[in-house]
């Protein structure tokens, strides 16, 4: 009976400290202060289990209130200033146009056990890499025209959520791109440019 009475005493005394800190409360004023959002995050994990690697995917979710915000100011009529005649808007400015060095650019997104590229063909000449890696694991780019023997472009190792910038010059031809981190190749991380 004791123990009965203790967890009800108990149970009275934590809704009062959550209600006080605003936790569970559901009063008016304090729905006006915020709105509620619910947020979902998808994570994979790589783990063992009976000695190989499984995928596992968990979604994580969660609640934020974000306050609201205040409504603007009523301006009323009389108030607003009347623009005199002489003024003329000015037009924005004209967007500059992108350096031929930058618009040749290719983004490389790596992920276990795959690259997925911005684009399949690039231009001839300065080629700017980005590397970005959404992986869980280490990764690095080697790039090498196919059917040349000598040592491929590299960008290096680049940690999970990371990313690596590097310039090549490349002359046309078809390219091949890879990781060359123990068994990433194997398992599928390659893929091919095209270079006009």
């Amino acid at each position: 009976m004791r123990a009965a009475a203790a967890l009800a005493v108990a149970v009275v005394v934590l809704g009062l400290a959550l209600t006080a800190i605003g936790i569970g409360a559901t009063s008016p004023a304090r729905a006006a202060e915020c709105v509620a959002h619910r947020h979902s995050k998808r994570i994979v994990k790589h783990v063992r289990r009976n000695g190989r690697l499984r995928r596992v995917m968990r979604h994580k979710r969660w609640w934020t209130c974000d306050p609201v915000a205040e409504p603007a100011p009523v301006v009323e009529p009389d108030s607003s200033p009347i623009p005199s005649p002489g003024l003329v808007p000015s037009e924005p400015p004209a967007p500059e146009p992108i350096p031929e060095a930058e618009a040749n650019r290719l983004a490389v997104k790596s992920v276990e056990y795959y690259f997925v590229l911005s684009r399949a063909k690039v231009k001839a000449g300065a080629l700017t890499v980005e590397l970005n890696n959404q992986g869980e694991d280490p990764h690095n780019l080697n790039i090498q025209r196919e059917g040349d023997a000598g040592e491929p472009l590299q960008i290096a190792e680049t940690d999970s959520l990371q990313r690596n910038v590097a310039s090549f010059d490349l002359a046309p031809g078809s390219y091949r791109l890879w990781c060359s981190l123990p068994e990433h190749e194997e398992k599928g991380m390659q893929t091919t440019l095209v270079v006009e």
